[in-house]
């Protein structure tokens, strides 16, 4: 990874910036003791409150002993999954418990859990216990700079205890490595990186991937995490896998507006990155907005959030963890095996949504885990597709003059209200429109018409006579006339079936909210399902998003189940391919039951 053969001056070079490099964590350190030495002060100031606060202790222990005992379980949940969201309105929620020791609660079971969106229960359909948790897709973004060495070390020398840890708990994992100094090392093509844009759940490959590298270069002190950040997350992570990034760095990012074009940086850099750019456009919002959305997760071994907020705001925003890796250093080797654990000894649960509308909205979930007369409580959240969720970009304000777009991302909550009333608008002018033939060419109809010769009524009734004899002569040819639907009058065979649509209704049994009560069946064949693009929408989570078919054939109808996930039924058996259904009965769709009347 670096070039071999440079001149005096380029060693020299080298060897002051590997100075300051060793200089990093010197400083972090002289940043974290001037913290301690402030809330040493502030103790001895406030010592002698101490036996008031003592007893304000004990009489809050007494009086609200209900609250102490919540605290003690400590309940940690990730990112919500939404993988099956669109074809079962299903959630997926990976967490951890532990007790007032700090220790994994391991015998959970679904009735100690509850689940709550935006204050509605919900129901959980599959809970997954420890040693039966849902596959996992664990990618380490490290460091290689000067500095780092004994953190690669420790990484490599752990990681068979990590990897074991998954397998007991029937983990199945992947592992993947990014590498990363001022610039991603392992996102370009000549890195000769046998990891590059792969993940694997070879132990034994992953450790010869972590063996080959070595710490060293590296320019200023802050480093290119966020757009290794950014690069980790677009890694091949399996759909129905968690996604976990861990990231190991003792320095603190570069990020947007920075001036880091201006900066010091070794050859290996300039040979992958334009002059006169910064290097990096990211921030830490925009990275912790894209692991949120990819549903990672990321656990952070990093500066504190004095020294580099952007850790602490993207571990929150994915519902992570970070440690202080000044205060963890002596204790690397044995974090990377707690993290592992931690991972490992996961639940994971799915349930499915009140409301399983792709409306664009923000989700609140609240998870409540009752265990041995103790609550513990944790928070997530999640956005739903659709057109709440919509952005657009706007210029800043005194950005028009600076370099590049000067474009900001402007979210709006209001976008559900404007598309309607934009709707009903664009009604209101079209019904004020005139829409027809223009008065020129009407009168060239009118006048065509006038020349042309009158019909003779006598013989074309004559016709219609005979056609109506020979049919009534011989029944049996008649099948065959009525299959050629173009040779009949197009006015007689429409009228009736068109009139018989208007008076059909499918008419809701078990009235659900928010399913309509009453649906109008306007058209000779409607698609019934969850998803916007049905004929007939049935927003329940029950009906699959493509559920069934209902076509009407010669004076009733017919009603197909497209391989739904809840079946269909009618009059209470069940629908396999296509059934025909009378006046009156029974249809029903996963749990919604209607009464077909036409």
């Amino acid at each position: 990874m670096r070039q071999s053969g440079r001149g005096s001056v380029e060693k020299t070079r080298r060897t002051q910036l590997a100075g300051v490099k060793s200089l990093r964590l010197d400083n972090l350190r002289i940043a974290l003791m001037a913290r301690m030495l402030m809330s040493a002060i502030l103790t001895v100031v406030t010592r002698w409150a101490a036996g008031w606060i003592s007893a304000l202790l004990v009489a809050g222990m007494i009086l609200g002993g209900a609250a102490v005992a919540e605290a003690s379980l400590q309940v940690t949940v990730g990112n919500p999954g939404l993988d099956h969201f669109d074809s079962e309105g299903a959630v997926q929620l990976d967490f951890g418990m532990t007790d007032q020791n700090g220790a994994p609660v391991g015998n959970l079971r679904p009735d100690n859990v509850e689940v709550y969106e935006n204050g509605k229960q919900a129901k959980i359909i599959d809970f997954r216990g420890v040693g039966q948790g849902r596959p996992v897709d664990v990618v380490f973004v490290l460091d290689v700079t000067e500095s780092m060495q004994p953190y690669i070390d420790a990484v490599k020398q752990n990681i068979i205890n990590f990897a074991n840890d998954l397998a007991s708990n029937n983990r199945d994992y992947r592992l993947g490595l990014v590498t990363f100094e001022d610039y991603v090392v392992s996102s370009v093509p000549d890195c000769n990186c046998a990891y590059r844009n792969q993940l694997t759940s070879n132990v034994n490959e992953f450790i010869s991937w972590v063996g080959s590298l070595h710490a060293g270069g590296g320019g200023d002190i802050p480093e290119d995490q966020l757009d290794a950040l950014d690069y980790a997350s677009k890694l091949p992570f399996r759909p129905q896998a968690q996604g976990i990034v861990i990231i190991v760095t003792d320095a603190p990012p570069h990020h947007d507006g920075d001036g880091s074009e201006n900066t010091q940086h070794d050859q290996a850099f300039w040979d992958h990155h334009q002059r006169g750019v910064e290097v990096t456009s990211l921030t830490g919002a925009k990275v912790a907005a894209e692991m949120q959305r990819d549903g990672l997760t990321l656990y952070a071994v990093a500066p504190p959030p004095f020294i580099a907020p952007e850790y602490a705001e993207i571990v929150d925003a994915t519902h992570g963890r970070l440690f202080n890796i000044v205060s963890e250093e002596d204790r690397f080797p044995e974090l990377v095996r707690e993290i592992g654990h931690s991972i490992a000894t996961e639940y994971s649960l799915s349930y499915r949504t009140p409301e399983p509308i792709e409306d664009g909205t923000k989700r609140d979930i609240e998870l409540r885990v009752n265990y041995n007369g103790e609550t513990g409580v944790a928070d997530t959240s999640y956005q739903v597709r659709g057109v709440g969720g919509a952005a657009i970009h706007v210029p800043e304000e005194g950005n028009a003059s600076e370099e590049g777009t000067g474009l900001t991302q402007v979210s709006f909550a209001w976008w559900n209200g404007v598309v309607p009333l934009v709707a009903l608008m664009g009604l209101f002018g079209l019904s004020r429109v005139r829409f027809g033939v223009p008065a020129e060419e009407l009168q060239s109809i009118v006048e065509a018409q006038s020349r042309a010769p009158a019909p003779n009524l006598m013989a074309s009734a004559r016709d219609f006579v005979n056609q109506r004899q020979q049919r009534s002569a011989s029944p049996s040819a008649s099948p065959p006339v009525q299959a050629q639907a173009p040779l009949r009058p197009p006015v007689a065979a429409s009228a009736p079936i068109v009139g018989g649509m208007r008076e059909a209704r499918l008419s809701a049994l078990n009235p659900t909210e928010p399913v309509p009560s009453e649906y109008a069946l306007l058209k000779d064949e409607l698609s019934l399902g969850r998803g916007e693009d049905n004929d007939i929408v049935i927003p329940h989570a029950s009906v699959s998003r493509v559920h069934a078919r209902l076509a009407r054939r010669n004076g009733a109808f017919e009603l197909t189940d497209l391989n739904s996930t809840n079946g269909s039924y009618v009059n209470g058996s069940p629908v396999n391919g296509t059934v025909r259904v009378a006046n009156g009965s029974e249809v029903r769709l996963g749990d919604i039951r209607f009464m077909l009347r036409f």
